[in-house]
């Protein structure tokens, strides 16, 4: 998982030009025109490989309806899905949508169906209350439906706690670090008196995403005004700074082979990401089995990824397509992708089926349930503009100038402010 990826212009912007490449769009609108199926985009992984296969057959509950099911590469699938709907040609029936992206969406909102008008409010109670609010745009339209979530946590070394005299349950740790002040204390202790004086945090930019994510507000708000430079956005920078300062962080890049052999090596005590991080974590370091344990974030819990599924307005039958979203998203069929991907369920229904309660012996037999049920459901209603990939991107890069080369944190804030406002100011942004 990237923090947030770089998008192209809305259609709006960019519409002119694919229709001028495409012939003016005179092409046959839905993907499906002239088959007996649905089709949909997804990219692998986003849904269960085994649901569409019955899907393809003949989806149940909903007679005379196939759903054929394409694949397209992660990175590539929103820039695909924009080129279609600009030469109005060859469109999805449905699309998966990354949580980061649908508000890239928004400017081409009726390019979706509002979802309202198939009878979504329904089923309003089988899904997370935040993620159901996270499907509309501000005009008030429904445009994506609740796929999987995010929900993050506390991954820290137990073993690490308690060779550096911290408490080292559950229960204490979460109350031992209920703060992120607190947490860095915990990181200061580790520092002295754990063997090896192990890192807190791998490098800063991670805290400061989690802490930017328990804010309602992003970098810009509902009026399309920029925010970035406002209180929310710099507790998170100074939170990570400090971090820095404090030679709490190892400087280490997520994912590359000093990484790899930091996390296996007991250099780093904890992390601060969310429930998909569990299946990185054991294939990096899977030497270390039975020595982590999860509890709540500081400052509790946020979401960080997931998705969402979308109807064009070329969907050739929407009722039909609806009655699909229902079957394929169900509480039941969350389970199930749960329980063949990994996918964590934003139906809270699914958290009590026991498949959900299974020890784990990478944590001491701990079940993540326990932690990430509750995160799911208390995480913040967050407001994602389609700005906020260019909004953040100057943080994050001038957060990394910090980090790595060593640049000034009060000069660099200050050139991320006035890269990011100027940037925005030309997209229209106040």
């Amino acid at each position: 998982m990237s923090r947030r990826r770089l998008l192209g212009a809305s259609l709006g912007s960019a519409g002119a030009a694919l229709l001028g490449l495409s012939g003016c769009g005179a092409g046959s609108g839905s993907a499906s025109a002239g088959t007996d199926h649905l089709s949909l985009w997804y990219w692998k992984g986003s849904l269960s490989d085994k649901l569409l296969a019955t899907a393809r057959r003949a989806v149940p509950g909903v007679p005379g309806l196939r759903v054929k099911a394409s694949q397209i590469p992660d990175g590539d699938i929103d820039s695909k899905v924009r080129t279609s709907l600009a030469a109005r040609a060859y469109v999805p029936d449905l699309t998966v949508v990354n949580s980061d992206n649908l508000a890239t969406f928004f400017p081409d909102e009726n390019e979706f169906l509002d979802l309202r008008t198939l009878g979504a409010q329904s089923v309003r109670d089988q899904y997370l209350d935040w993620k159901w609010k996270s499907c509309f745009t501000p005009s008030g339209r429904m445009i994506g439906f609740p796929l999987d979530a995010g929900p993050t946590a506390l991954y820290y070394r137990r073993d690490l706690f308690e060779r550096a005299g911290l408490a080292d349950g559950p229960k204490e740790v979460a109350e031992a670090t209920s703060t992120w002040e607190k947490y860095l204390d915990a990181g200061r202790t580790l520092r002295a008196k754990a063997p090896g004086k192990p890192y807190l945090v791998s490098n800063i930019g991670n805290v400061f995403q989690q802490v930017l994510l328990q804010s309602p507000q992003q970098f810009v708000d509902a009026d399309n005004r920029f925010i970035g430079d406002q209180p929310h956005i710099r507790r998170a920078w100074d939170l990570s700074v400090q971090i820095l300062r404090e030679g709490l962080s190892a400087r280490i890049t997520d994912g590359t082979p000093d990484y790899n052999a930091a996390m296996g090596g007991g250099r780093i005590a904890t992390m601060t990401t969310a429930v998909w991080a569990i299946y990185g974590l054991k294939d990096t370091a899977a030497k270390t089995s039975g020595a982590w344990r999860l509890t709540t974030m500081p400052d509790g819990p946020a979401n960080y990824g997931g998705s969402f599924v979308t109807l064009t307005r070329y969907c050739r039958e929407p009722e039909k397509a609806f009655a699909f979203l229902k079957w394929l998203l169900s509480p039941e069929n969350q389970l199930k992708s749960y329980q063949e991907l990994a996918l964590f369920p934003t139906t809270p229904a699914s958290y009590a089926d026991p498949a959900m309660h299974e020890p784990d012996p990478f944590f001491g037999g701990q079940q993540p349930i326990d932690i990430f049920g509750p995160a799911a459901q208390k995480a913040p209603v967050v407001y994602f503009s389609p700005y906020e990939e260019t909004a953040n991107t100057p943080f994050f890069q001038e957060l990394t100038n910090v980090e790595t080369l060593g640049k000034k944190p009060d000069r660099a804030w200050r050139d991320a402010v006035g890269t990011a406002e100027t940037t925005l100011t030309r997209l229209g942004v106040s």
